[in-house]
């Protein structure tokens, strides 16, 4: 599944998550966490409206079971090691720390020539067909 909207359309955003909710619901096992994935949409969303506003896109796809969720920018670009507990006061530096504790894992892959690509492995499994 694959989306795509302007990080200043909010409507877009809750759309999209909306989308991703349904169709998780629809497809995922009954032990899943639909709302760490919708938390995890949230925070990766919010990092791109907050450090490289412009177009979003979106890809949800399932590997080897697992749902992968990738939000790609067109913004600057940055590397990531991986987030350290962030400074209680620091108005930002919280998303990326979120993520990583709740993904089973997360990779953040700087762009040629502009963006960044984030890649979670949701806590979403494929549901089994009986």
């Amino acid at each position: 599944m694959k989306w795509s909207f302007e990080s200043s359309d909010a409507s877009g955003a809750y759309h999209v998550r909306d989308d991703l909710i349904a169709y998780l619901e629809v497809y995922a096992s009954a032990d899943s966490d639909i709302e760490s994935a919708a938390l995890i949409f949230g925070e990766l969303v919010g990092n791109v409206v907050r450090h490289a506003p412009g177009p979003i896109a979106v890809r949800l796809q399932w590997e080897d079971g697992a749902a992968v969720l990738a939000v790609r920018d067109a913004g600057p670009g940055f590397d990531w090691d991986h987030a350290s507990l962030p400074d209680p006061l620091a108005e930002c530096g919280r998303g990326l720390f979120i993520v990583q504790a709740m993904a089973r894992s997360i990779e953040i892959r700087r762009l040629q020539p502009r963006g960044t690509e984030a890649v979670a492995r949701l806590p979403v499994a494929l549901r089994q067909s009986a």
